[in-house]
């Protein structure tokens, strides 16, 4: 007599539970394909930085060697950004920081939270689900 009180519960506790588990899958997917994203636009200018380093000092006066990182990183980055994802905009320059000169290397996806890799579920007046960053920054430096 126990069994038929309790019958139908599977189902009803399964019918409450399974969106839950599916959005947090969900988000769970979306946030890895986004920090993944992240990781290899943070691998194009971390070695586009390091193409800049191999610059042969003595084969450009002092003056030209600043022109030639800078245009060597650029190149790279460029080269390195066409196999990435999203509308991705590239800058290479050097600049004195604490008297020390640097290049320096960023890529931004600027409207990734309008233009996700992984579309956002919108719910409405509950807003969209997983919620997203505005934009997608990375950068490197180093001292040349």
């Amino acid at each position: 007599m126990m069994v038929r009180k309790n019958r139908g519960a599977t189902t009803v506790e399964f019918i409450l539970l399974f969106p839950f588990i599916m959005a947090m899958l969900y988000a769970a997917a979306v946030y890895g394909i986004t920090f993944f994203a992240k990781y290899q636009m943070q691998d194009a200018v971390d070695r586009a930085v390091a193409a800049a380093l191999h610059v042969d000092r003595s084969a450009y006066a002092a003056d030209e060697i600043t022109v030639e990182v800078t245009s060597r990183a650029g190149e790279a980055l460029v080269g390195l950004k066409e196999g990435l994802p999203g509308p991705l905009v590239d800058v290479c320059t050097t600049k004195p920081i604490g008297g020390i000169e640097m290049v320096v290397c960023s890529l931004t996806y600027p409207s990734f939270k309008e233009n996700p890799i992984v579309p956002s579920l919108n719910f409405g007046w509950l807003g969209k689900f997983p919620p997203l960053p505005e934009s997608l920054e990375v950068s490197a430096r180093a001292a040349f």
